[in-house]
């Protein structure tokens, strides 16, 4: 009977060596390998940053948009100016140079368009950015209280299914809200740092 004894204490210690006898190993490992489920378009629109972003978006379009509107009118004061000068010039020569300076007009006109539309799109990624780096410190932080070590973003074509205790959005969004109604101390908010110019077409 010893050695049947003997070999179950040893299966036993085999078992603990490769599964983790210990309850804290367990956890420690469950902890590791845990993922949260957020989603940032629900903390958005909770929080109103969304609308923030599209009025920040429609603000510099509108800011570019008059831009290229002033750039044609100047474009076109300067042609009818140039115009002036072909009185003495032949008539076909006159319409052959006015049709240089109206497609280089257009052409130029045409290539501010498209590093407005890039600048747009820069303007864009950089809010989405931010929003997304101001979520971070809160989000992490309670996906590390809840044990879960890593964050994905809620995505229908992605995930499949998640159970619910891992979905950290409401408590994410409870925590910020809770942060920016919370009154602050003038005396000792930090000043502001100045604004950066916005970006300007070229």
């Amino acid at each position: 009977m010893r050695p049947l004894r003997l070999l179950a204490t040893v299966a036993c210690v085999a078992v603990c060596a490769s599964f983790g006898c210990s309850r804290n190993a367990a956890v420690d490992s469950a902890a590791v390998g845990a993922v949260a489920v957020i989603d940032l378009d629900a903390i958005a629109h909770r929080l109103g940053s969304d609308k923030q972003i599209v009025d920040s978006i429609a603000q510099r379009q509108s800011s570019l948009s008059q831009k290229l509107i002033d750039l044609a009118k100047s474009y076109n004061q300067q042609i009818e100016e140039r115009k002036k000068t072909l009185t003495e010039a032949p008539p076909q020569q006159s319409e052959v140079t006015l049709a240089n300076w109206q497609q280089q007009a257009t052409a130029n006109l045409n290539k501010v368009k498209q590093q407005a539309e890039l600048d747009l799109q820069r303007h864009r990624a950089q809010l989405v950015a931010q929003f997304r780096e101001e979520i971070k410190p809160t989000a992490r932080r309670i996906a590390e209280s809840r044990g879960l070590s890593v964050i994905v973003t809620k995505n229908d074509s992605v995930l499949y299914d998640f159970a619910p205790a891992v979905d950290i959005t409401e408590a994410v969004v409870a925590e910020l809200k809770s942060t920016r109604e919370a009154p602050h101390d003038p005396a000792v908010t930090a000043p502001a740092p100045p604004p950066q110019p916005a970006s300007t077409v070229q």
